[in-house]
C-alpha cells in the first residue's frame, strides 16, 4: 500500500489534517474574494466611470475569480465539515 495512504489512515493524522485544513479555509475564501474585488473596483473606477470599455476584461475576470471560488470552495467546505463532525464522532 502506498505510505501516504497509511498516514491518513492513522486517527491523529487524520485530526492533524483536518485541522490545519480548518486554518487555511479563510484564506481560500477571504484572497480570492479580494482579488476579485480589487478587479471589479479597477473596472468600476477607470471602465464604468469614465465610459471606457478598454477595462472590460478587468470585470470579467473578477467575476470569474468570485464565482469560481463561490462554485468551489462552498463544497469544499461542507465536505470539511461533514469530515471534521466524523472525525469528531469518532474520538468520543
Amino acid at each position: 500500500m502506498n505510505k501516504n495512504m497509511e498516514y491518513l489512515k492513522k486517527e491523529r493524522n487524520m485530526s492533524k489534517i483536518i485541522r490545519s485544513e480548518i486554518f487555511f479555509a479563510p484564506l481560500l475564501i477571504i484572497i480570492p474574494f479580494l482579488v476579485g474585488s480589487i478587479f471589479i473596483y479597477e473596472w468600476y473606477s477607470r471602465g464604468f466611470v469614465t465610459g471606457s470599455s478598454f477595462f472590460d476584461v478587468e470585470l470579467i475576470l473578477g467575476l470569474i475569480i468570485i464565482f469560481g471560488n463561490i462554485m468551489f470552495d462552498i463544497p469544499f467546505i461542507i465536505s470539511l465539515r461533514r469530515l471534521s463532525k466524523k472525525n469528531l464522532e469518532k474520538k468520543k
